[in-house]
């Protein structure tokens, strides 16, 4: 017994955890902040597994697949190797959805399944808008969701003025030297 309370206070001291206590924190950062556009109240997103029912609710339009992330997430548990594999198919599936539920491009989904506190923070505080259940409201074509878009100001120019033709125009005179020219023409031959 002595043996494990060692083990467990040598990993404590290693703050890995302080890294996923703030990886946690920006991710429910963002994720409060993509709650509130799509006008949901933002403290939903700090509660572990309610802040994902709500997420499929939003992104989705449907909290099936928050029944498939729980049954993926113990299924982990119970068979690693196939339960890893399924609880990466069903997060990436809440991540495309959650990509076009805010406007963002399809590969847009891969950042939200690895990289996750970046990718909510961009989506919460970025531009992106929310559009509906699955991106229902986004009548965007794939490459105007994946172009970054500028405004640019219209500014009108000023007229074009009139060129004045110069005082002192100089003017090449050309003689001919001969009233006639001589064309001449080679007949075929056979």
């Amino acid at each position: 017994m002595e043996q494990y309370y060692n083990y467990i206070a040598q990993t404590q001291n290693t703050g890995s955890s302080t890294f996923e206590t703030l990886f946690w924190i920006a991710s429910c950062v963002g994720m409060y902040k993509m709650f509130e556009k799509a006008g949901e109240k933002g403290w939903k997103a700090f509660i572990p597994f309610y802040s994902t029912y709500n997420q499929c609710r939003i992104v989705m339009g449907d909290t099936r697949w928050f029944t498939y992330f729980l049954i993926t997430f113990f299924a982990l548990i119970l068979v690693p190797i196939l339960g890893l594999i399924a609880f990466l198919y069903v997060n990436y599936q809440i991540c495309k959805a959650t990509a076009k539920a805010y406007g963002m491009p399809d590969p847009y989904a891969w950042g939200f399944l690895f990289l996750a506190p970046v990718f909510n923070c961009m989506a919460g505080f970025g531009e992106a808008a929310y559009y509906g259940p699955m991106g229902i409201d986004d009548r965007r074509s794939s490459q105007a969701r994946g172009a970054k878009t500028v405004d640019f100001d219209v500014i009108k120019n000023p007229p074009v003025q009139e060129v004045k033709q110069a005082k002192d125009v100089v003017v090449e005179k050309v003689e001919n030297e001969g009233d006639t020219v001589d064309f001449t023409f080679d007949e075929p031959t056979e």
